[in-house]
């Protein structure tokens, strides 16, 4: 039985050699699809061996409800570190406590992605971005920020830069779903697998709706010219069977990948070579050297 897309899509949404410009990777290393994985999933090894953290843990109310957020290190712009969906603050153990040495950096927890307060359900990715002004807001966190997101992390990155672009100095996109996603995977699909995957898409743990998601992140405003990194994973895991050509898929991917990169002026791409869809825990060096790319045009 075929994987529900919108699983394959949960998979975006929830160091090493790495290629930097603005070219696709080459076919030797194709630009990876979408993988599944576990929705809720523990800490990755490579993360546990990490530097020890000295991160301040605090829970902000951002209007009745309290969300979970850890900072650590001095200096500005601080960078804010946002998951993939369902995942949570120690998807960036491998990151945060070695780009603090450079500057502040904070991870938090989203609504409804435990220690942080549930919320009412369904909510979109606008509700996301409105959480996350609001928590910088109560938290004190100086803006603007270096903003940093993972799978439908990037999703949101994307959308916040979009609608609040005077508090956002830099970009860093790590495998971030693509606006026009949900459409161009849906045109290859029969509408037995479209229905099976719509159900998905309004039913995942974190209680996003990832439908509405996609169709408010294509309606947005343009992102702001700002230092732009674009991290894309170089292996390939691969596609459901009865979907038919994989090739259709990962060159759907490999295009949206680019294009992403291309939608600011300057923007670059990096090819995290080793690394399926996980990278910040299969290669944390290479989102690292993405993040500093970006500082340094700042500073």
């Amino acid at each position: 039985m075929a994987r529900p897309l919108a699983l394959l899509v949960a998979a975006w949404l929830i160091a090493g050699c790495a290629a930097v410009g603005s070219a696709p990777a080459s076919p030797s290393a194709p630009l990876a699809p979408t993988p599944a994985y576990p929705v809720a999933s523990p800490a990755p090894a490579s993360a546990m061996a990490s530097p020890p953290t000295t991160a301040e843990a605090r829970t902000v109310d951002v209007g009745g409800r309290s969300l979970h957020i850890e900072c650590q290190g001095s200096g500005s712009p601080t960078v804010v570190l946002e998951a993939g969906l369902t995942g949570d603050h120690r998807t960036w153990e491998g990151v945060a406590p070695l780009l603090a040495k450079r500057v502040r950096v904070c991870a938090y927890d989203r609504a409804n992605v435990p220690p942080s307060d549930a919320a009412p359900t369904p909510r979109t990715v606008e509700d996301v971005v409105d959480d996350l002004a609001a928590l910088l807001e109560a938290s004190g966190e100086t803006t603007p920020i270096v903003l940093v997101g993972f799978s439908f992390g990037g999703l949101a990155s994307q959308m916040y830069a979009a609608a609040r672009p005077d508090d956002v100095a830099g970009l860093v996109l790590v495998e971030s779903n693509h606006p026009d996603e949900n459409d161009d995977f849906w045109a290859h699909l029969t509408p037995a697998q479209i229905k099976e995957d719509r159900a998905f898409m309004r039913d995942n743990p974190e209680g996003i709706d990832l439908e509405a998601s996609f169709k408010q992140a294509q309606a947005a405003a343009d992102l702001p010219e700002v230092p732009l990194v674009v991290v894309t994973a170089g292996i390939s895991e691969g596609w459901p069977e009865e979907w038919g050509d994989p090739a259709v898929f990962d060159g759907i991917r490999a295009g949206h990948q680019l294009d992403l990169a291309t939608r600011v002026p300057g923007g670059v791409q990096v090819i995290a070579e080793r690394s399926t869809h996980h990278v910040p825990s299969q290669e944390p060096d290479v989102v690292i050297e993405a993040v500093e790319k970006v500082l340094d045009q700042l500073q």
